[in-house]
């Protein structure tokens, strides 16, 4: 028994003593190329709904055009480089997905609950676009593009307008990328 041990315990010995001969040793090395592709997909949301003071103080005794800024902008972000346009719609006007430029969407009107026949007509106007044209160029994740939303009321209309406290319309704003 013991020679068995010893010649299992020589064996052991001569393993280890020959392994460093027999291990692997670097005679070169490859390469391979892995091929990545990607695509930045298209996106915008809403991050601020605009909106007007409320009500408008409607001055029907001035000769001239009447403007009204928002008091909150309505933001926009999208993926940088995207362009996208800002469709209108009046709910009281005639005005049914026109492109809202800085030169603005006429229209739209103003429309009395009480009285419907009685109504102000008046101009959105998207003054943030790009060219002029209503289009819009995204800015990326953290970058808000303000549409620069505001009201004109044309003089002529100011003036006609009948005494109510409840003129509304609802704008429906749908944007397009």
């Amino acid at each position: 028994m013991k020679k068995i041990i010893l010649l299992m315990a020589a064996l052991a010995a001569m393993s280890f003593a020959i392994n460093p001969v027999f291990a692997a040793s670097p005679a070169g090395f490859t390469s391979a190329e892995i091929k990545v592709n990607a695509q930045v997909g298209v996106s915008c949301r809403e991050i601020q709904k605009g909106s007007f003071p409320s009500p408008l103080l409607i001055d029907t005794q001035t000769a001239a055009e009447q403007t009204f800024p928002n008091s909150a902008d309505e933001l926009v972000r999208c993926t940088s480089g995207t362009v996208f346009t800002v469709k209108i719609s009046s709910a009281n006007g005639t005005a049914l997905d026109e492109t809202c430029t800085s030169g603005g969407v006429g229209d739209m009107a103003l429309q009395s609950s009480v009285w419907p026949s009685d109504i102000i007509r008046y101009t959105f106007t998207c003054g943030g676009d790009t060219d002029g044209n209503g289009r819009f160029t995204g800015a990326g994740y953290s970058t808000n593009k303000a549409l620069g939303i505001g009201i004109k009321i044309a003089a002529a209309d100011a003036q006609a307008a009948v005494a109510h406290n409840d003129y509304s319309d609802t704008v429906t704003l749908t944007i397009t990328y």
